[in-house]
């Protein structure tokens, strides 16, 4: 395989800022004024982490590929990326909720709440599902891919996607609609996609229009067919085509923001880019903390959302210092 040298994107940085704060805002609206629209909104925007994560990943998977040296390093870079946050995020949102040392307690803990349907009884912490198919793909595909070669190995990513795609087929008619896109082992292939998009990423962003204009009919066919696939009656082949709707939606809208590469350098928004994406783990996180205590004070959305924005941003920035960049520094460098 030629080695070639992995390009920054500033733009990749807003995006993962904006899907954050995206997914802060609509659940907000979701879970406090009771806007289901704005939860159909934030389904959207999860997904887009997924793919994001599988393309940012990409070349540090390929260093596992090159070296299986470099399997327990992987590990120990996203491991001190994710965890230590989540556990003590985990446990403040168990203990506000009155939900400490219960069985779900635990299952949030080692990432198994959403293994099986109905496993837990009580979701107090809805935000973590993507938390526990993040951790279960970290854990399974590294190693996966140290028993394949450099010819094999995009053939295999293929075949684990339509893998994934066939057992959430024959899942879809014993599972609900919420579980067959929360689900832990049925939704990996989202973050595969996002791998497979950074491996045929030369020859996809040469579209560069084409990309733009069916990204923009996808937007506008997810927004505006809200009523159709909530509201229809349960079809399992339906709830098939929603999942792949936004995994589509997901792919053009990754490589449209891409495209404002050169405008943020224009504009000198490196800076800027870079605070946002660093805010994202956290403001992820800690923003259903936010919203139980909003959910109490019956303030007006305006009121609300004010608070909570400048809340998110601020506790985020702290958060980043203080505890997740000492934690950053620990980790190991792929050979």
């Amino acid at each position: 395989m030629k080695k070639e040298k992995n390009e920054y994107y500033y733009s990749l940085d807003f995006f993962r800022g904006f899907c954050g704060y995206g997914v802060a805002i609509s659940h907000l609206n979701a879970f406090v004024f009771k806007n289901l629209y704005a939860e159909y909104i934030s389904y959207l925007f999860v997904e887009f982490f997924f793919i994001l994560s599988g393309f940012v990943l990409y070349p540090q998977l390929l260093k596992v590929l090159d070296n299986k040296k470099n399997l327990i390093t992987f590990f120990k870079r996203r491991w001190l990326r994710t965890i230590p946050l989540y556990l003590v995020v985990t446990v403040a949102v168990t203990a506000l909720t009155n939900n400490l040392f219960s069985s779900d307690f635990f299952k949030y803990l080692i990432f198994v709440q959403k293994i099986f349907p109905n496993f837990i009884n009580n979701d107090y912490f809805p935000v973590a599902w993507s938390l526990s198919i993040e951790e279960i793909f970290y854990l399974v595909f590294p190693l996966i891919l140290i028993n394949l070669n450099k010819s094999n190995f995009i053939n295999y990513t293929v075949g684990l996607i339509l893998a994934f795609i066939l057992l959430k087929f024959f899942a879809s008619s014993y599972v609900d609609a919420n579980f067959l896109r929360t689900g832990s082992i049925l939704r990996l292939d989202a973050i595969l996609v996002g791998f497979i998009l950074a491996h045929y990423k030369k020859l996809i962003i040469i579209n560069k229009v084409k990309i733009i204009l069916i990204n923009s009919a996808l937007i506008l066919l997810y927004l505006f067919n809200y009523d159709f696939f909530m509201h229809s009656e349960n079809s399992s082949n339906l709830n098939l085509i929603f999942i792949a709707l936004m995994q589509i939606t997901g792919a053009f809208t990754l490589f449209s923001f891409i495209f404002l590469e050169s405008l943020i350098k224009k504009l000198k928004m490196k800076s800027l880019c870079l605070l946002i994406s660093r805010q994202t783990y956290s403001i992820y996180l800690i923003h259903i903390i936010f919203i139980y205590f909003l959910d109490r004070l019956n303030f007006s959305i305006i009121l609300s959302s004010i608070i909570y924005i400048i809340a998110l941003f601020t506790v985020s920035l702290i958060i980043y210092k203080y505890f997740e960049k000492p934690f950053l520094s620990l980790r190991p460098k792929l050979k």
